[in-house]
């Protein structure tokens, strides 16, 4: 494969990476603004209208707590910080590789570029690359010309990604009404015997 092949794919590949960050970031600060709404919203509920719940009231506090430590770690996995960084090294990749379709002569000094601007940025992972695949083959006029073809391989990759994903969403933000209910269910349990 040509370096301008090769720099093309890594510029695709980093624009799916910028998306999924900021896609991340979306995610985990709706998620903060969710778990924050439930646990306020249950705390005011067991203070003002289930009272007999001793421990109910104590554990949604605990777990305001809880929301306010995982604030503090999503800020640090900075998202948009990288999101930008990996936007400017495609930016830069473009230019790069027009460089590099003009130029067939001075693949040193542009391969010397590409290594630099690969290194001042984290590298995308596997899923964006087979995203790019993916994505270029379904949007091209002519598939044809597309030097990579997405495999069996590539789909299941992809279609195992997205499941994975949205099942641990789900999951995420179902969390607080699965614990209120399980409170619930205590609180009544107790009260029975």
């Amino acid at each position: 494969m040509e370096l301008s092949d090769n720099i093309w794919w890594t510029r695709k590949a980093r624009i799916q990476a910028e998306k999924r960050l900021l896609s991340s970031d979306f995610q985990a600060q709706t998620l903060l603004l969710w778990y924050s709404f439930c646990s306020v919203s249950a705390a005011i509920y067991y203070l003002k209208f289930n009272t007999q719940s001793e421990y109910a009231g104590i554990s949604w506090v605990v777990f305001s707590v809880l929301i306010l430590c995982i604030s503090g770690f999503i800020n640090g996995l900075s998202y948009k910080e990288r999101a930008a960084l990996v936007k400017d090294s495609y930016e830069t990749l473009h230019a790069l590789y027009h460089r590099a379709c003009k130029n067939k002569e001075d693949t040193n000094e542009i391969a010397k570029e590409y290594e630099q601007i690969l290194s001042v940025c984290e590298n995308h992972s596997d899923i964006d690359h087979y995203l790019s695949i993916l994505n270029t083959n379904l949007t091209s006029n002519d598939p044809n010309d597309v030097n990579k073809k997405p495999t069996f391989y590539i789909w299941a990759f992809i279609s195992f990604y997205f499941i994975k994903r949205w099942l641990i969403l789900s999951g995420l933000y179902l969390l607080p009404v699965i614990i209120f209910f399980i409170m619930e269910f205590a609180s009544d349990c107790k009260g029975t015997i």
